[in-house]
């Protein structure tokens, strides 16, 4: 048996883990950490060790299929991809013919072919990408983009003294390719954490400061953390004097936020607030790691903004061991890829969501309340066709009943997946997509770039560049794209001067940060500053301050509903994976022993979460750390036994129970954090007793 050995980059999660492929018979043998990695140094995450049952799993996708009985089943007929390839470019180029914007790509959590879906988008002439960019990354991105014109990542190398860990569970679930491993270096060498956290995270055990707050009252903590601050003189005036905008304003606009006031809002005690704020501005240097947490609420883009300004009264903006601005690494890459010009400007004005959204839309997002009333409803104009490309709609969106509306009324579904998802039984093409082991990319993080090298082809599988590339060329949009997915890789690392064999020889390139780089060409905003109060937000109708709302038109509960991300599944994905699944086998309702005793609800019984109209199931698993009025559930369960379809994705989907409206008016974020809901023990019908099985 002749072994081959590998270097790779794992995608298992978005952390971007360095590791060592072992093939042998067309078999992935082992997938390990690389301990030569220079960020990782061999560690790798459960996830990343379930490798070789994705990429084996007996039911993988490895041929097209079309749809042959009513949608949501699994009556499906293999077809060869000159067929599926064939029919959905003649359902696109009639749209192209008729109305570009008629056709919606979508996505799920991006797998560094993002870039390759606007580009496609863009060529085809229509504005409409969906993803979930409402409730993750981009609230992040354009609340730093609107105050200072760019987006900060922590710097753990940078031997900062306190570290803010907001709404993130970093060394279990990872983001963003900043693993948890820098995080724990900095640890060890003596950084110090505030961890921010409705729940009691291994981080928060950790931490010299816990603080609890009520699920999305976030923005309400972050203000009263700068009025502290503020209050007590510990800013940095010569920052704050040289390099920003609004100051006079923020100190007048937080008054309003006084500790006893904040308390009353987040259910953090005052005291606990001016400690932590007091500790975080003495700090010789701070960083703040921002995680998903945050983003899913109506004030989360008003929480991004705060944390941003506090970073930057603070003085933590660009400085060692603070918020480092990122520097592209100089590839044609996440900032040139998309080709934003191809798309013309009239169609720009044309993006769902986008009167409704306006930032949203200018970071080139479709908003899916908006999607799903154009399916069902044809307003503003009917949508005609929806490619999907790795995402499980039905378990990722709000108010996945309507989604599951919508996908019914759909004329034309393409899903490109490695499984046959509830999402892609609604399918009428279903194309067979390959792992990360299966594929080349050019992986683009923050602080390196790599080389992710396809180790093995399974089946008929092919990469999602690769199905993109072949429709444009279908399609007459070749000019815009390359002969093979795969041409495009030295094409995108020629402006620094490799190609791809050379990077794969290198394996890794650091993109090591530069300190301080405003001093010298300012802030990448229209005049240079650092904006405080913004007059862009301000120009475009919005506040230009951030400011906490109480969520509005929300049902009553008794118990306030939050979610949170498993170590061992990424988003929806993974529950198949038996290695994984039985580290979580079920999912679980996190309730305070005294809650469950409220209404008789043992640990091991089945609990009815209900919220807007809706109930679904939970185990229920006792939390001595929460507070009584939390509640605690898996975000994007679904189980993926066929025994108990159609049943799998609804019974303890959390998404049932959320609803899209009234979401915040610059990113549409509806409220996922903090959900009013009720509590029950199950009864099955026609039972005289409660459930516990």
């Amino acid at each position: 048996m002749a072994m081959r050995t590998m270097k790779s980059v794992c995608r298992m999660c978005h952390g971007g883990c360095g590791v060592l492929i072992d093939v042998a018979n067309d078999r992935v043998v082992e997938v390990r950490g690389d301990p030569e990695h220079p960020l990782t140094r061999g560690f790798m995450c459960p996830k990343g060790r379930a490798t070789l049952a994705l990429v084996h799993h007996p039911h993988r996708l490895t041929t097209p299929l079309r749809r042959i009985g009513p949608k949501g089943s699994t009556e499906f007929a293999e077809i060869t991809w000159e067929t599926a390839l064939e029919e959905v470019a003649d359902r696109l180029a009639q749209s192209m013919a008729d109305a570009p914007e008629s056709v919606v790509l979508s996505q799920g959590t991006d797998r560094n072919y993002q870039e390759w879906l606007f580009r496609f988008g863009n060529a085809l002439g229509t504005p409409n990408v969906l993803g979930p960019a409402h409730i993750c990354f981009y609230p992040k991105m354009m609340g730093s983009i609107m105050t200072l014109g760019d987006l900060t990542f922590p710097d753990y190398d940078g031997n900062p003294e306190c570290i803010v860990i907001w709404g993130s569970n970093k060394i279990e679930c990872h983001s963003d390719g900043v693993i948890g491993t820098g995080l724990m270096r900095a640890m060890r060498a003596g950084s110090q954490l505030i961890v921010i956290d409705p729940k009691r995270t291994a981080l928060a055990r950790k931490a010299k400061y816990w603080l609890r707050p009520k699920p999305g009252s976030d923005a309400a903590l972050a203000l009263g953390i700068i009025r502290v601050i503020l209050d007590k003189g510990l800013e940095n005036r010569a920052f704050i004097e040289a390099h920003t905008y609004g100051a006079r304003e923020l100190a007048e606009h937080v008054r309003a936020y006084i500790p006893e006031k904040v308390e009353e809002l987040t259910w953090v005690p005052a005291s606990l607030i001016e400690e932590a704020a007091i500790f975080y501005a003495r700090a010789s240097a701070a960083a703040i790691e921002v995680g998903t947490g945050i983003e899913q609420s109506t004030n989360a883009f008003a929480a991004i903004r705060a944390i941003r300004i506090l970073s930057g009264i603070c003085g933590n903006i660009d400085r060692r061991g603070g918020d480092v601005i990122w520097e592209p690494t100089g590839i044609i890459g996440r900032r040139d890829l998309p080709a934003r010009h191809l798309l013309p400007e009239s169609a720009e004005h044309k993006r769902l969501g986008s009167n409704e959204h306006r930032l949203l839309s200018m970071a080139g997002w479709a908003h899916p309340n908006a999607v799903w009333n154009a399916v069902l409803h044809g307003e503003p104009y009917p949508v005609a066709a929806m490619l999907v490309f790795g995402s499980n709609l039905l378990t990722l969106y709000a108010n996945a009943a309507r989604v599951q509306q919508a996908l019914e009324a759909m004329p034309f579904l393409m899903v490109a997946d490695l499984f046959l998802t509830p999402t892609a039984r609604m399918a009428d093409i279903v194309l067979p997509v390959a792992t990360w082991v299966e594929r080349n990319q050019i992986v683009e993080f923050n602080s390196y770039l790599a080389a992710r090298r396809k180790a093995l082809q399974v089946g008929q599988c092919k990469s999602d560049e690769e199905i993109i590339n072949t429709l444009a060329q279908r399609l007459g949009l070749g000019e815009h794209f390359w002969h093979q997915a795969d041409d495009s890789l030295n094409a995108r690392l020629r402006p620094i001067g490799l190609t791809w064999k050379g990077l794969c020889e290198l394996g890794y390139i650091a993109n090591p940060p530069r300190y301080e780089k405003f001093r010298a060409a300012g802030f990448r905003t229209r005049d240079g500053l650092f904006y405080i109060a913004s007059p862009v937000l301000r120009r475009m109708g919005y506040p230009s301050l951030p400011r906490y709302e109480e969520p509005k038109n929300m049902d009553r509960g008794e118990y306030l509903l939050t979610s949170a991300h498993s170590p061992f599944f990424f988003n929806s994905e993974f529950h198949n994976l038996p290695e994984l699944r039985q580290r979580q086998p079920e999912p679980v309702a996190e309730l305070h022993p005294c809650t469950a005793a409220r209404h008789c609800l043992q640990e091991g019984m089945l609990a009815a979460i209900g919220a807007n109209g809706a109930e679904a199931l939970f185990r229920v698993q006792y939390n001595e750390y929460l507070d009584e009025r939390v509640v605690y559930v898996p975000a994007s369960w679904w189980d993926p036994e066929d025994e108990i379809w159609p049943r799998s994705w609804t019974q303890s989907n959390v998404n049932m129970l959320t609803t899209n409206t009234p979401p915040n008016p610059e990113m549409g974020t509806p409220q996922l954090r903090g959900i009013p809901c009720t509590l029950r023990a199950f009864v099955p019908p026609g039972a005289t007793q409660v459930s516990t099985s």
